[in-house]
């Protein structure tokens, strides 16, 4: 695994132009991700996600929890994107072979496909801001 941040997407203001809202416990159902907000259940449709991609963030030797970002639209110039996050292993296996059934190998990046055969996504990261960097720069560059 390697680190794939990118300096030009963070010289573009990558953490500005990159809206997330996490999806408290959230889980994937037959019609979409399955969340809380405040207390009240959400549902994003399959349909609306137009992209999803997944890597691994944290130290090698310390915390590390596996990302997965759905990329759901455009507003006022920033992407809006929808995470959900998972423990390595057999739980992020389960949630990327769900995002791939559901979105097909057209809206789902190679890393949630490798995530989806083993557990663990083809990305490594030391922390969000150099991942949310390297998905913007990916995305308009």
């Amino acid at each position: 695994m390697s680190d794939l941040s990118s300096p030009k997407a963070l010289e573009r203001g990558a953490k500005r132009r990159y809206r997330v809202e996490l999806l408290c416990e959230a889980g994937p159902t037959g019609r979409g991700i399955a969340y809380l907000r405040d207390g009240e259940p959400g549902l994003l449709e399959w349909g609306s996600v137009r992209h999803a991609v997944a890597a691994e963030v944290g130290e090698p030797e310390g915390v590390r929890t596996i990302v997965f970002d759905l990329l759901v639209g455009e507003e006022d110039g920033a992407y809006r994107v929808c995470r959900l996050d998972a423990e390595p292993g057999e739980q992020a296996r389960l949630l990327a072979q769900s995002l791939a059934a559901a979105l097909g190998p057209e809206r789902v990046a190679s890393s949630v496909s490798s995530a989806a055969a083993d557990g663990v996504p083809g990305r490594w990261y030391p922390d969000l801001e150099s991942f949310e960097a390297e998905v913007l720069d990916s995305m308009v560059g």
